[in-house]
């Protein structure tokens, strides 16, 4: 007699959380909280903070922008905390300088760019307008310290020795969408970072793209960095190969993939067409080392030994979102997530992510993301129809395994109504891996799943696509 296997997943209700289990940020009304990161330890005390970003907020006019830095503690976590009460003891605030800046669109950890053992942050402002180039957007680097943190921190007042901006090249770059740390891309010792900037026409190819590596230094940083001037020996530009490939729309640390002691990046190109294919979208891994940089790389002249481009499917919008995924198989070697949240696997935009695995050598130059059988990667297929499954980052190790997990938003996902959202937490594991795994069928053996709180409202899906608007050409369905 046939018997039936009935899968049954791991729920948290992100309503549920009460400050034991977690908690909860709030922002202040149509200021578009929500793009989030690790901060790294910013303060120094021996806890992990949080940044989140605010790119509707209008402290120096409408869309100025804020980002709020969280520090982390042993306990006494209530189960909300409202960013508005960040005094300088429990976090501050990071305020845009001029209307439309739209800083906090994009925010993340920096990693130790100045070399002084503490983490600092980046913080993107997409929309300013740097000595008055329209939009060529500018990002900041925030240092951190032991002490001494005001509610709020004027970026207008980096001077080189508590952080610095970096402006972008020319009108409508939007460098600062995306923003990451990169880890130690020339293996100096200290964090490098790495700005997006998907409006740039490199070579006059209109919107295919660049990004900016920025090595970091233990001393003689500049109240300002113009990212025309990386030479090569104090970073260097990596730029989109063809129209609107939007090369540079994620950026993120992939982490040490081929295993030489250096880190690597990965830049998504969404709207890439690939193989004859319309915005099947490309990714790109570009390999660290320690001297050689020229000032710009054509990621073009990518071979499989300086890196390697990866592939999506048509029209699925592969790359973006992409990130490191640590060592999801435990071989030593980091591995890679890419989005692609308009693939159909089980409906239309149910969406996609790849998980990507490192390894020591034997890269060719292109890898077709549809090609990985399990050995080499594997597939996360979204649940249903319009879950736009495929926002993705690394999770640490969540369930103290040795193996690395990730996590994959679903911001379409109907959980607890009509785009309440659900976000999926997969485990790492040494072995075992299929080809796809459906993210419906997660169990408590593979992971869990978070579901938002409640249905979106109107007003905030309007707010979001117009933030959206300004930054790119192409909105993402909020």
């Amino acid at each position: 007699m046939a018997t039936t296997t009935t899968t049954t997943t791991t729920i948290i209700n992100l309503s549920s959380l009460d400050g034991n289990n977690g908690f909860r940020l709030d922002g202040t009304a149509y200021d578009g909280a929500g793009s989030v990161s690790n901060a790294g330890d910013v303060n120094s005390d021996g806890f992990a903070d949080l940044i989140v970003g605010a790119s509707g907020a209008d402290p120096n006019g409408d869309f100025s922008g804020s980002s709020y830095v969280v520090f982390g503690k042993a306990a006494g976590f209530d189960a909300t905390t409202d960013l508005s009460s960040l005094d300088g003891n429990n976090g501050f605030r990071l305020d845009g300088v001029a209307t439309a800046d739209l800083l906090g669109i994009s925010v993340s950890s920096a990693g130790d760019v100045n070399g002084d053992g503490i983490a600092d942050v980046i913080v993107g402002a997409s929309g300013a307008d740097p000595n008055g180039t329209l939009s060529a957007g500018s990002s900041y680097v925030v240092f951190g310290k032991v002490a001494g943190f005001d509610a709020t921190l004027d970026l207008s007042s980096l001077d080189g020795s508590n952080g610095l901006r970096l402006d972008g090249v020319a009108a409508g770059d939007r460098a600062g969408f995306p923003v990451s740390g990169a880890g130690d891309v020339n293996g100096d010792g200290i964090a490098d970072v790495i700005v997006g900037a998907s409006g740039a026409d490199p070579n006059g190819t209109l919107s295919a793209g660049s990004s900016y590596v920025v090595f970091g230094k233990a001393s003689g940083f500049s109240a300002t960095l113009d990212l025309s001037s990386l030479d090569g020996n104090n970073g260097f530009r990596l730029d989109g190969t063809a129209i609107f490939d939007l090369s540079g729309f994620s950026v993120s640390n992939a982490g040490d993939v081929n295993g030489d002691g250096f880190a690597d990046v990965i830049i998504g190109a969404q709207q890439a067409d690939v193989n004859g294919y319309d915005s099947a979208g490309s990714s790109y891994v570009v390999f660290g080392k320690a001297s050689g940089f020229d000032a710009a790389l054509d990621l073009s002249s990518l071979d499989g030994s300086n890196g390697f481009r990866l592939d999506g499917a048509a029209d699925n919008f592969s790359g973006n979102s992409v990130s490191s995924a640590g060592d999801i198989n435990g071989d030593g070697f980091a591995d890679l997530i890419v989005g692609a949240f308009a693939s159909n696997p089980n409906g239309a935009a149910s969406g996609s992510s790849y998980v990507v695995f490192g390894k020591a050598s034997g890269f060719d130059a292109t890898l077709d993301l549809s090609s990985l059988d399990g050995n080499n990667g594997f597939r996360l297929d979204g649940a249903a129809a319009y879950d736009y499954s495929g926002t993705v980052s690394s999770a640490g190790d969540v369930n103290g395994d040795g193996f690395a997990d990730l996590i994959v938003g679903a911001i379409g996902a109907d959980s607890n109504g009509n785009n309440s959202g659900s976000s999926y937490v997969v485990f790492g594991k040494a072995a075992g891996f299929s080809a796809t795994l459906d993210l419906s069928s997660l169990d408590s053996n593979d992971g869990f799943r978070l579901d938002g709180a409640e249905q979106r409202r109107m007003i905030k899906q309007a707010l979001r696509s117009a933030v959206q608007a300004m930054s790119t050409a192409t909105v993402l369905p909020m």
